[in-house]
């Protein structure tokens, strides 16, 4: 019965795998009740990563560090399409950084870092710090006004680092002046960033397939939480693999299916905002222009140094505090979250996954949340500004209503009342807020539907490519005013080509 149900897609895999083993024996098999966009925002991180890596090597091609920001200008200006892979290449970094801070909020909530995931948690803490670090370098290499006074004015504060970490950052960011080749007006550092943006972005690919190596090996998605201790793994729970058709392992096509989708949604979502909102880009009747002016000392020193969105948090403490005391706050910021999970395990002492048995790291990490927001939106609210003790007295008192309030609402209210009325056995059933069972179809009706699903969606490619074509084949002399309508188009065919693999993921099976 279930061989008669496979698509061609299934056949063509399993014909592969005969021969080569490309999945099968790398991959695991997900269960029915992980096929939510939440279970995959992993996957929607990779495809931010994917894209900016894409984009970045192409405008590497054109980027001069020896004279960036006329070299930036040329992009935008003269090649054909570079407006548009500039914009895309900064809007990807965003969102991945953006998309990176939710999958980690939601792994948190869920419990994903609990044993035996630990050390999945702390790679993924790395690829956050250098995620972020990557976004520092790139956001200096246009070097234009605002952001190479943040970046200078980021290297100045981080001097106050302690534990010799001050005298590392100052070794990797000293440049000899009398370096042979070095253009005169421009910073020599700017070469050094470039190179460094190459290697932390190596280092990030790195890390990616640790991470994804460690998650194959704990047997891919966690189970749902539960509010009874005991294992996390979904190969412990081979009873309800075998006789619960939400547990059930679903086949090796929809994963990928899921993958591709995942890919086509971000692609199309960030494509379509590049165009959208070029980013620091005019669109004038003489055609393009680079909003930003070009970096000047004299300049610089009239403006209010403020970094780009993602380190304004950081910016905060030391608009707060003396640098050396708000290095230190930041340096326990990033200790506390890199060792979360032991700290949950051996201080709190929380036997179970379910956030309502977790009450202190629930506490803990909504303060994080909180004053993380309320950080950022302070410091970009006041730049240049000093803020005074005020502000990490502030941060003290979120974290103290956090503990004060929620603590003990969840240890001694939801969660004996959750416990006495739960008749799942333990585990939370996520299925009742957004179901994944489909209507019980017979065999007829469902291959009706995945062929027509798969008809629909080879004729949407084929007009796709036909269309794009036209598109590219009739604007290459007056690309300076379409390009972002190419890129609109483009970033709607995506999004439609994610919303058909949708249908063929959740209405087909």
């Amino acid at each position: 019965m279930e061989e008669e149900r496979q698509s061609w897609l299934d056949k063509v895999f399993q014909w592969l795998d005969e021969r080569v083993g490309i999945y099968g024996h790398t991959i695991a098999k997900a269960p029915r009740y992980a096929y939510r966009l939440d279970y995959w925002l992993g996957s929607m991180v990779l495809a931010a990563f994917t894209l900016a890596v894409i984009t970045g090597a192409l405008v590497a091609l054109y980027y001069v560090p020896s004279d960036p920001y006329a070299s930036t200008v040329y992009l935008i200006t003269k090649v054909p399409y570079g407006a548009l892979l500039f914009s895309i290449h900064t809007w990807a970094a965003y969102a991945m950084i953006f998309l990176l801070i939710i999958h980690m909020t939601r792994n948190f909530i869920v419990g994903a870092y609990r044993k035996p995931r630990e050390i999945m948690w702390v790679v993924g803490v790395i690829l956050a710090g250098l995620a972020l670090t990557e976004a520092y370098l790139g956001y200096s290499l246009p070097y234009n006004l605002i952001s190479w006074t943040a970046t200078t004015t980021g290297l100045n504060l981080f001097a106050y680092m302690p534990f010799n970490l001050a005298a590392l950052i100052k070794l990797m960011t000293t440049v000899p002046t009398d370096l042979p080749g070095i253009a005169s007006g421009v910073d020599p550092l700017v070469d050094r960033f470039f190179i460094f943006h190459w290697i932390v972005g190596g280092l990030i690919l790195l890390f990616i397939m640790i991470h994804l190596a460690i998650f194959e090996k704990h047997g891919g998605p966690t189970p749902p939480p539960s509010k009874e201790s005991g294992p996390e793994l979904i190969e412990h729970f081979r009873d309800k693999i075998d006789n619960d058709p939400n547990w059930r392992l679903q086949p090796y096509t929809r994963t990928f299916g899921m993958i591709l989708m995942t890919f086509f949604l971000i692609f199309g979502a960030v494509i379509l905002i590049a165009s959208l909102i070029p980013y620091n880009i005019a669109i004038t009747g003489s055609g393009l222009k680079y909003t930003m002016p070009e970096y000047n000392p004299v300049l610089a020193a009239q403006t209010p140094p403020i970094p780009d969105w993602y380190f304004l948090f950081i910016y905060f403490f030391y608009k707060s505090v003396p640098p050396q005391y708000a290095s230190i706050i930041f340096l326990a910021w990033i200790l506390i979250t890199l060792l979360f999970p032991f700290i949950d395990q051996y201080i709190f002492r929380h036997k179970a996954s379910h956030p309502i048995m977790r009450p202190a790291a629930i506490a803990l990490g909504t303060g994080f949340i909180i004053s993380f927001i309320v950080n950022s939106i302070w410091a970009y609210k006041t730049p240049g500004v000093d803020i005074g003790p005020i502000g990490v007295e502030v941060d003290g008192l979120i974290f103290l209503a956090s503990f004060v309030v929620l603590y003990p609402l969840i240890k001694f209210y939801l969660a004996p009342r959750s416990i006495k009325g739960d008749s799942s056995g333990g585990s939370f059933d996520f299925g009742k807020s957004m179901s994944l069972r489909t209507k019980t179809l017979n065999l007829q009706q469902q291959k009706l539907i995945l062929r027509s699903s798969e008809i629909a969606f080879i004729g949407l490619v084929s007009s796709f490519v036909y269309v794009t074509s036209q598109l590219f084949a009739s604007m290459q002399l007056a690309y300076l005013t379409v390009q972002f309508g190419v890129g609109f188009l483009l970033g709607l065919d995506l999004l439609l080509l994610a919303g058909i693999l949708g249908f063929l993921i959740f209405g087909g099976k």
